[in-house]
């Protein structure tokens, strides 16, 4: 496993990310002088599931005005915001994807959709011309590394060579990408499930609204076993504490331990901080932000066995100094770093 696993990585102006559920996106931000748009293109784990653009801006969209975008001076497309609007029930957010704040809107689907993304893949900078403030706001954004950034999430989902795929498009059908199934009211949960989610604890102290946007999952397993990824009480300023639940398929269900790293050798703890779920690889990470900018903490990545899971990796930073340190630089406590000879 290389050190630069840890985190999701970037090219140019866009970066990835992929929650537990499957659904993977790509997105940049660019600021201009009073304003900022950020651009999402979203896929769900679905074998037919389109892909799809959200834009949003900081402030909200003038209703007399239009929304114009243009690809290295050619315009692709303009409609008004009105139109905009009326489109937006028609588009059906996929579960388990949280908008970030500001006004946000889905392009428009189908055709439209992949006209837009077929010229974004073949230019240099994407132009988005918004009313904002009664005045129209330009914004341009940088296409190099979108390519590389579709490649990723179509390895990720495994469509890589798919009809569908995002990157390059080959002739093999596609299929559904690994996933797992949201859990969003902890009422759907079976009874030893959630009986064991609240074993020596009370993590189902939790407001249901806030429970639905903490991307709780149950995750099939072989030997028709279910992970559950629940969260544990509400969440902190910076850090969001899970629990894991086994449940088997004679309907019984045990709360898992997980191995951590501690100045006096394993231990064992049914917390995982800020958990994400890798569907491909059947392994979990969690990380424990120490302060809110993350400079420090403790990271940790484990795989299932067929049995439980067991810890392949931890990182560490304990320094606490607003220094900024990539994840991706915190030392490894395990393995245990060999010693040079």
């Amino acid at each position: 496993m290389a050190d630069s696993d840890r985190t999701m990585p970037s090219w140019g102006k866009w970066s990835v990310d992929c929650g537990n559920t499957g659904l993977c996106l790509t997105s940049s931000l660019v600021r201009g002088q009073s304003a900022w748009v950020d651009i999402r293109i979203v896929r769900d784990w679905q074998a037919g599931a389109a892909p799809l653009v959200r834009i949003t801006a900081n402030s909200p969209l003038a209703g007399e005005g239009s929304v114009n975008l243009s690809i290295d001076g050619r315009e692709v497309e303009t409609f008004t915001v009105a139109e905009l609007r009326e489109t937006q029930s028609s588009v059906v957010s996929p579960t388990g994807f949280r908008p970030i704040g500001g006004e946000g809107f889905w392009y428009p689907t189908g055709p439209t959709t992949m006209a837009l993304l077929d010229a974004m893949r073949a230019g240099n900078q994407l132009t988005i011309s918004l009313p904002l403030n009664g005045a129209s706001a330009d914004i341009t954004i940088p296409l190099k590394g979108l390519r590389q950034a579709f490649a990723w999430m179509d390895q990720r989902q495994q469509r890589s060579g798919s009809q569908t795929a995002l990157a390059v498009s080959g002739d093999d059908m596609p299929q559904d990408a690994p996933h797992a199934i949201p859990v969003l009211v902890p009422e759907t949960l079976p009874p030893a499930v959630r009986q064991a989610w609240d074993h020596s604890r009370t993590c189902s102290s939790i407001d249901p609204a806030i429970f639905a946007g903490l991307d709780a999952i149950a995750a099939p397993l072989p030997d028709k076993t279910t992970l559950y990824l629940l969260p544990c009480g509400s969440p902190t300023a910076y850090n969001t504490a899970y629990v894991t639940v086994l449940a088997y398929a004679d309907g019984k269900a045990r709360q898992l331990q997980m191995a951590h790293l501690s100045e006096l050798g394993p231990i064992a703890s049914d917390i995982i901080y800020n958990a994400r779920w890798i569907p491909g690889t059947l392994e979990l990470d969690g990380l424990y932000k120490g302060s809110g900018i993350g400079d420090c903490g403790t990271w940790n990545r484990w795989r299932w066995t067929g049995s439980t899971f067991a810890l392949i990796a931890e990182a560490s930073r304990m320094t606490c100094d607003g220094t900024e340190t990539p994840l991706h630089d915190w030392p490894l406590l395990w393995p245990a770093p060999t010693s040079p000879k």
